[in-house]
């Protein structure tokens, strides 16, 4: 799910520098939920001092499908408003001026939700910190007076994954909730330069706060629930879509708001990545029963207060791993185990790649009987040591310097013929190492035997 390319590089460290010299203002002790969000808003403008940011919230009903309503996460970083539908932030950092345009009246169903409208709403002004709070109609003429007073270039969040491209070229588009915001704001303000805000917003919430760690803390206890809950019930003959019910209701059992996500349980060939992702487009999800001798993809997140979990193993649809896939399995976890070993405040994401390497390296010296298998894994084709972040999303874009502070997911992911191995835990990194939130799930094949058998 990442959303950034390369050529953002250099935006990005000068954010964090800017960050960074303001003392990690997401980190500050003691403050209100409301003098948080006014710091970030803060390092926000003074990470990029000559333009101003436009952060629009979410304003679409949910579909119907949906377990619930959920914001657009970074305006709810930056003004902590869970809802607040259709209302636009704008940080005016030459000014360092904080305004919250309020969307129109929503309606359901033909219904007016007037309680749900900014100006009728002033606790959520005084929540989210902000100067001031202005009518949806004032928008408009506001950017273009600034625009007037010299201000020339507007700055927009990215889309965390590629949106569709559901019209042929030459065409405007009518889908993707930020390529509209752009298309809108570049037909609107043609003088105006747009440009992108996500390398310094990537630099703040690389970094969390007491009060998000204290979040990510509970989301990943009851993720772990949810995953133990969703491994219980992946046995030979049930259907896939059993296994998603028993973790989205875990999650739901464990006082979260719902899935982060929806379930990944996919079995046998369908729990190769390149499968997986086509469950996006998958009207059953790749729906199929569980077989014996197969491997299942269980990757689940839960969701609550605005932030997100993401966790997994793989899990034998038999009980138990056969010869060949005990030793892939322990193999990963030994490399596994050695990057985390790696990790701390100012660890370099390739350098836990290296140190996960030579963890499986050393490993396969310990068992010469696994060397064919192990010098696949650690050939050009070999184990994918990926990382992400978790914190307002379930995948957040990974920065590459671990910082006190930063909540990672670390999901390895390795294929072998017909077999596909993943797992995944959440990391808090603190000064000297880590602290594994998702606490009390199997790792070796031994304990993945044991935990199965007495749970099933």
């Amino acid at each position: 799910m990442k959303r950034r390319n390369l050529s953002a590089l250099g935006a990005w460290l000068l954010a964090l520098g800017f960050v960074l010299q303001l003392g990690t203002p997401s980190l500050a002790q003691g403050q209100s939920l409301t003098d948080e969000v006014r710091s970030r808003q803060l390092a926000l403008m003074r990470a990029i001092p000559q333009g101003i940011i436009v952060l629009p919230a979410q304003s679409e009903a949910k579909d119907m499908e949906q377990p619930a309503w959920i914001q657009e996460p970074i305006f709810y970083y930056f003004t902590s408003l869970a809802t607040a539908p259709g209302a636009i932030l704008v940080l005016d950092a030459p000014k360092e001026r904080v305004l919250l345009f309020a969307g129109n009246v929503p309606e359901s169903f033909g219904v007016p939700l007037d309680d749900l409208h900014v100006l009728n709403r002033s606790d959520w002004a005084e929540q989210s910190g902000v100067s001031a709070v202005l009518p949806f109609s004032a928008f408009k003429s506001y950017i273009q007076t600034r625009l007037n007073d010299g201000v020339d270039t507007l700055y927009l969040d990215e889309p965390r994954r590629s949106e569709p491209n559901e019209v042929p070229d030459g065409m405007l588009h009518v889908a993707g909730f930020h390529r509209l915001w752009r298309q809108s704001l570049e037909s609107t303000f043609p003088e105006a330069t747009i440009a992108s805000a996500a390398p310094a917003i990537d630099a703040l919430i690389w970094v969390k706060s007491a009060r998000e760690i204290d979040q990510l803390r509970k989301n990943a206890a009851a993720t772990a629930a949810a995953l133990r809950a969703g491994m219980q019930r992946i046995q030979p003959g049930i259907s896939q879509r059993i296994a998603e019910v028993a973790v989205v209701s875990a999650c739901f059992e464990e006082g979260m708001d719902g899935p982060s996500f929806w379930p990944w349980v996919m079995t046998g060939p369908n729990a190769h990545i390149r499968q997986v992702v086509k469950s996006f487009y998958s009207n059953t999800h790749l729906n199929k029963p569980y077989e014996n001798g197969e491997l299942v993809r269980v990757d689940v997140g839960c969701f609550a207060s605005g932030y997100g979990g993401d966790v997994g193993r793989t899990v034998p649809v038999s009980g138990t791993f056969s010869s060949e896939q005990a030793i892939v399995w322990d193999a990963l976890i030994a490399g596994y185990q050695a990057g985390i070993r790696s990790m701390k405040d100012g660890a370099a994401l390739e350098d836990i790649t290296r140190a996960a390497q030579e963890g499986l390296k050393a490993w396969s010296t310990l068992h010469p009987e696994a060397k064919d298998v192990t010098s696949l894994m650690t050939g050009p084709d070999g184990v994918a040591w990926h990382i992400h972040g978790v914190g307002i999303e379930s995948a957040e874009t990974a920065l590459p310097i671990l910082r006190e502070g930063t909540v990672i997911a670390f999901e390895p992911m390795f294929s072998l013929r017909k077999d596909a191995y993943y797992l995944e835990d959440m990391i808090l990194i603190t000064k000297n190492g880590t602290e594994i939130l998702s606490e009390g799930l199997p790792y070796d094949a031994d304990a993945m035997h044991t935990f199965l058998a007495r749970n099933r």
